[in-house]
């Protein structure tokens, strides 16, 4: 049964300062990154598998320095690595659970906006406007608004939902097609395990594993991974989703723009720098720390909850961090290279029925198959979406969903700011009502994981 809580003005107004600081902080962090991607997006028209083939472990911009000092993340002292409690909270997410693990995050897996932005700047270098607005969109619909937390795995606790919440409050491990979506890097869908894509499939992670080369020792270390790479396995997986999920679905913000940037994470933010690669590499050692597996091809364990930041890993520079137009620049030369991996639509019922939806009817006209990538249509694309696709996922009065909007909105608007974008009218969810996907939502047991 979902639970409700109204959002007070007074809630809303509280959010403000947090967000007022971050951009005061980085006044031009979004204008200098919006030139970098647009910079590695220039000749995506006449050789975008090119471009993404020739992509550095650093997203659009390739990373010219290494500075130690700066880079070297702690896995000492405040930051040593400790197994979570029984009590503590873990999901879908290796990269945040690696943060918990490390306290980064908050080790109970519960974050306010303020701590997922500070946790994700020192653990990785993700940039902090892009944070706080992951951040607030996953309070809006998976945790709390009036605590303004969010939970990286399950359910938040009852003490968190006291007085009802106008959402879920389920976390993201059952946060299905608004956060978390079908074909995922190493995770099942969602309809296809009772409602679990949260536990790592071992087989998925093999078959993603051997995409970086054939060293079947177990440090892994001349395994090489990269952007083209797992844009390749993200085509595989989605076939592989259509084949076996009779409830495949793509279509909104969670599976067009995050499921896709999940795979880039692993490679822009889980990459390790050094003087010989200043722009990053992640190989087979690195990439099994951070998903907690363990042991040689063939024979690979998941630990659940187990997933580390390796001893003497250096993040991407302060000079160069993952900012929105990173995030979304880097979704974009994604379906540029292989045009077939987006989608707006779903299989409906049974597996290989997949129907598509034209990206023009869902949006009245403003943006079509040929105008989608031109300038910045694709990241205002990606952001208005994940707007106007949140009051379909919650339930209560009119009055209270427009807040909820509205706080996200606050989040979003540096994110769209100055890209003149077409002004969006409607996003039409109503086409996808025919797939049972979409409608498809789980809600968790009252577990931790």
């Amino acid at each position: 049964m979902q639970s409700f809580v109204f959002l007070s003005l007074a809630a809303l107004s509280a959010a403000w300062p947090a967000l007022q600081e971050i951009q005061n902080a980085h006044p031009n962090v979004l204008q200098e990154a919006a030139k970098l991607a647009a910079r590695t997006l220039e000749g995506r028209q006449n050789d975008p598998l090119g471009t993404s083939r020739a992509e550095t472990n650093c997203g659009p911009t390739p990373c010219l320095n290494f500075d130690p000092a700066d880079q070297l993340v702690s896995t000492s002292g405040q930051w040593a690595y400790a197994s979570p409690a029984a009590s503590d909270i873990r999901g879908p997410c290796p990269g945040l659970n690696a943060a918990a693990n490390h306290g980064y995050l908050p080790r109970n897996g519960i974050a306010t906006i303020e701590q997922t932005v500070s946790g994700l700047g020192a653990a990785y270098n993700l940039g902090p406007v892009v944070t706080a607005a992951l951040a607030a969109y996953a309070i809006a619909l998976d945790g709390n608004v009036a605590e303004g937390v969010w939970s990286i795995g399950g359910p938040l606790p009852a003490d968190l939902l006291v007085g009802g919440l106008l959402g879920t409050g389920q976390g993201l491990s059952y946060s299905h097609n608004n956060y978390e979506g079908d074909a995922s890097i190493g995770r099942n869908d969602a309809y296809t395990n009772h409602g679990d894509a949260h536990s790592l499939n071992i087989t998925k992670f093999e078959r993603v594993y051997a995409v970086g080369g054939n060293d079947q020792s177990v440090d892994g270390r001349a395994q090489r991974y990269t952007l083209d790479k797992f844009r390749a396995r993200f085509q595989e997986v989605q076939e592989e989703s259509i084949a076996n999920n009779p409830y495949f679905f793509t279509g909104v913000f969670s599976t067009v723009v995050v499921v896709p940037a999940a795979y880039n994470f692993v490679i822009n933010l889980m990459s390790n720098h050094s003087l010989e690669e200043p722009s990053g590499y992640l190989d087979g050692y690195n990439f099994k720390s951070f998903f907690g597996v363990t042991g040689k091809p063939g024979s690979f364990v998941w630990k659940r909850g187990q997933e580390r930041i390796p001893d003497r890993w250096y993040r991407r520079p302060s000079s160069n961090q993952y900012e929105g137009p990173d995030v979304v620049g880097d979704v974009a030369l994604g379906y540029l290279a292989y045009p077939g991996t987006l989608k707006f639509g779903g299989n409906t019922g049974k597996v290989n029925t997949f129907t598509g939806v034209d990206v023009s009817d869902l949006t009245g006209g403003v943006y079509n198959a040929a105008t989608l990538f031109q300038g910045n249509n694709f990241q205002c694309f990606a952001f208005q979406i994940a707007q106007n696709g949140i009051p379909s996922f919650l339930k209560g009065p009119l009055s209270e969903v427009n807040k909820i909007v509205a706080y996200v909105g606050g989040y979003f608007a540096p994110l769209l700011s100055g890209l003149n974008c077409p002004q969006l009218g409607a996003y039409d969810q109503g086409l996808f009502n025919s797939f049972p996907g979409y409608k498809y939502s789980p809600t968790g047991p009252d577990t931790n994981y």
